[in-house]
């Protein structure tokens, strides 16, 4: 028996694989996808099963790679200060294109992470635009990103990231790298 469409929708964001992408695969438009997911096309099954089909490959792949955290991390890490603005941080977000950043000392100690959704639960509580200015990075962070050391196989990333945006990577307690979907994604394609 096949998924759910909503299951099938978790299945895709778990793997970080884009709604263009797995169009792309499945051979039918990114527009076909996004009407799929809301529930607004009834499909048939042969496309269904192709779109499992191809998302339980991957991340089955993902889970039997062996290979270390060294090999895929993004080694160039855009980090902010706790008493960065909300503001600068959003900017260094958008300028980037990333949804969060981990938050570090001067001493370069990771002590939180800020994301667009932290921001965005700011504002659905109530904040302005206008106020968001007056605030700092301590004031909205979350809890750290999961970290692991350079040497940790795939196999114990993968997991991680069904349940967070990021992991980073730390050797002494310095911070080395990060990993997200998209760098799994990436490993899959290389190393499989």
């Amino acid at each position: 028996m096949l998924p759910s469409i909503e299951e099938l929708r978790k299945m895709r964001k778990n793997l970080g694989i884009s709604q263009k992408e797995l169009a792309k695969i499945s051979g039918v438009s990114q527009s076909y996808i996004a009407r799929l997911e809301k529930g607004s096309i009834n499909p048939t099954y042969d496309k269904v099963r192709k779109i499992f089909d191809y998302l339980n490959k991957t991340g089955q792949k993902a889970n039997t790679i062996d290979i270390t955290a060294e090999k895929i991390m993004s080694t160039s890490v855009v980090t902010c200060y706790p008493t960065d603005s909300i503001i600068s941080a959003l900017n260094l977000m958008r300028e980037k294109g990333f949804s969060q950043l981990p938050v570090v000392t001067m001493d370069g100690k990771v002590i939180g992470s800020v994301s667009e959704t932290d921001i965005n639960d700011l504002l659905l509580k109530g904040a302005t635009p206008d106020s968001l200015r007056s605030l700092i990075v301590r004031k909205v962070m979350g809890v750290t990103l999961p970290q692991l050391d350079k040497g940790s196989p795939i196999s114990m990333i993968y997991p991680l990231l069904k349940f967070s945006s990021a992991v980073l990577i730390v050797d002494g307690g310095e911070l080395k790298g990060i990993i997200t979907k998209a760098d799994i994604l990436k490993a899959v394609e290389e190393y499989a």
